[in-house]
């Protein structure tokens, strides 16, 4: 069905049915704008754990580090990893902007230096974050076909992509997002590692894997 093991298609349909049941419950909660796009303020540590986890890693990601594995070797992981040194400055900025009352980053440069660089933030911001998304649908485009042999087209998945994360984030806000990262950072966590005795297995357990990958595929400070 569409290219796919009738147990995997079942299983991702219940992922996608169950991430719009999620966002349509959290729907459901928001009573201001303060729950729209704070969630009232009243996440737990394991739902904003699990949220930085999400906002941190893609659904194109799995394409691009591959990718850059397959062709530079173990150095292949910074393409993920070059946000690791940015995260520090997240740890700072929290608390600082919870304290402040804050929503989004623009309201500090509201404050700080007025309605223009606000403007000028949110434009950018818009712009960003649409070429981000952009290149971050097309991976996952490219990934569903490549899974489902070209049963299903790029244009396919992403056009369900979009209509996916547009309902449940339009209808629950921030609400729906920290729920569907919390689902979602789940199921890539547990499925990461849950292939890796599978893989190493494949190629004949480590010593295997030295014998058929050259040894300078294991650095992590790689050439380009």
């Amino acid at each position: 069905m569409f290219g796919l093991h009738v147990l995997d298609f079942a299983t991702l349909a219940l992922y996608l049915i169950g991430i719009i049941l999620a966002g349509l419950w959290a729907a459901r909660k928001v009573k201001s704008v303060g729950d729209y796009f704070m969630g009232g303020r009243s996440f737990g540590k394991a739902f904003m754990i699990m949220h930085a986890f999400g906002t941190g890693t893609h659904t194109d990601q799995a394409v691009t580090v591959a990718g850059a594995s397959y062709k530079l070797g173990l150095g292949g992981i910074w393409y993920q990893w070059l946000y690791l040194f940015a995260t520090p400055f997240y740890w700072v900025i929290a608390p600082i902007f919870r304290r402040l009352r804050y929503i989004t980053t623009a309201d500090f440069f509201a404050e700080r230096f007025g309605k223009s660089l606000e403007f000028t933030y949110t434009i950018w911001g818009l712009a960003y974050f649409a070429l981000q998304i952009g290149v971050m649908l097309l991976g996952t485009g490219k990934t569903a076909s490549a899974i489902t042999g070209g049963a299903v087209s790029e244009w396919t998945a992403i056009w369900i992509m979009t209509i996916l994360f547009l309902s449940y984030g339009l209808m629950g806000g921030l609400p729906a997002a920290v729920i569907t990262d919390f689902i979602q950072g789940l199921f890539i966590i547990v499925l990461s590692f849950i292939l890796v005795p599978f893989v190493i297995g494949e190629v004949g357990g480590f010593s295997g894997l030295h014998e058929k990958v050259a040894p300078e595929m294991f650095s992590l400070a790689a050439g380009a």
